[in-house]
């Protein structure tokens, strides 16, 4: 039988919330312009095609995150790259289809941990909602009461490891706006939000006699703020966490991928920095990892250099695309 791109959105995403995946079930579908349904007069302009979650297990409650969560930290979103799924016949026929997300990630603070937790590695990618393509135009895709993860923006997420060994957030509910270091200030819902906003468009969450969300409890606080929660809350001793795996190690190019030109990253010259860094204490010949570590440092504005240095970048370039046959361009700072 062939999919529509409803059931295919439904199938796939189901099985990413059940592997702990942020992800979306499209069972009511609400479009709107912008973000935070809640504070229309505050929303960044932009149709976005909101649906409700279906989640493998609790991610709202302080409880939820200590339960069933393995690491929190903060990250920050530095590239995008679309999953080009086998389109049906019955999409074909429609003219529309879901094309989902893999986006790219880099922790700049960890903020808690579970005792004897495996280590948060210091960049993931992680499968996130993605667009609807319909008769050539593309409309993005955002859960309810959630962020969509989008390239540029600084979050706040609950990561779980899974059986299969991939690191994902928690799931909707555990990944929070975190621009400019305030929880609730950044992307929601596909657009920008102010605190007031997210405020006002999480109280809905509430219900009687439940546990408040850690979104409205922080709302507006900051990462350390976040951490006291979490160390005040006691596990749930029905919770029963994903089943670990043996920890997998970054390689080279799974650290040099968010490079690629085709990725469209943006990164300020700090953490351009910080990825040299990370590959250079993968790189598996000498010269290379020498290379990367001396533009890195001439990158990075606390060491006080005067300027990037041309031949380590050089050199850096011809070890990345010769090891991982992509191409990185020019290597320089997109951001500032």
């Amino acid at each position: 039988m062939a999919l529509t791109t409803r059931t295919k959105i439904m199938g796939a995403v189901l099985a990413a919330a059940l592997a702990g995946s942020v992800a979306l079930l499209s069972s009511h579908d609400d479009d709107r312009t912008g973000a935070a349904g809640a504070a229309d007069a505050e929303r960044t302009p932009g149709q976005v095609r909101l649906t409700e979650t279906k989640e493998g297990v609790p991610s709202r409650s302080a409880t939820d995150w200590v339960s069933y969560g393995d690491q929190v930290a903060v990250v920050r979103v530095l590239a995008e790259h679309e999953q080009h799924d086998h389109v049906t016949d019955d999409e074909d026929a429609g003219g529309e289809t879901y094309m989902p997300r893999t986006v790219y990630m880099r922790v700049t603070d960890r903020v808690w941990g579970r005792p004897a937790a495996p280590t948060l590695p210091g960049a993931l990618s992680v499968t996130v909602d993605g667009w609807q393509l319909k008769d050539g135009a593309r409309v993005r895709v955002a859960s309810q009461d959630a962020s969509r993860l989008e390239v540029g923006h600084t979050y706040v997420i609950t990561f779980a490891r899974y059986a299969d060994g991939v690191w994902a957030p928690l799931g909707s509910g555990a990944a929070l706006p975190y621009d400019q270091g305030r929880v609730g200030k950044g992307e929601f819902e596909g657009g920008d939000v102010t605190v007031d906003a997210y405020r006002s468009a999480l109280e809905r969450q509430r219900v009687s006699g439940e546990e408040d969300p850690v979104a409205l409890r922080t709302a507006g606080k900051t990462a350390a703020e976040i951490e006291q929660v979490l160390r005040s809350a006691h596990p749930d001793p029905r919770a029963t966490r994903p089943a670990q795996a043996r920890e997998p190690a970054e390689s080279f190019c799974s650290v040099a991928s968010p490079l690629a030109v085709s990725e469209n990253s943006r990164y300020t010259p700090d953490e351009l920095a910080s990825v040299l860094t990370d590959l250079a204490a993968t790189a598996s010949k000498p010269a290379d990892a020498s290379a990367l570590r001396t533009y890195a440092h001439s990158l990075d504005a606390e060491t006080g250099a005067d300027a990037p240095d041309v031949t380590a970048r050089q050199a850096s370039v011809v070890a990345i695309e010769h090891a991982c046959a992509i191409e990185v361009g020019a290597l320089k700072p997109t951001d500032s």
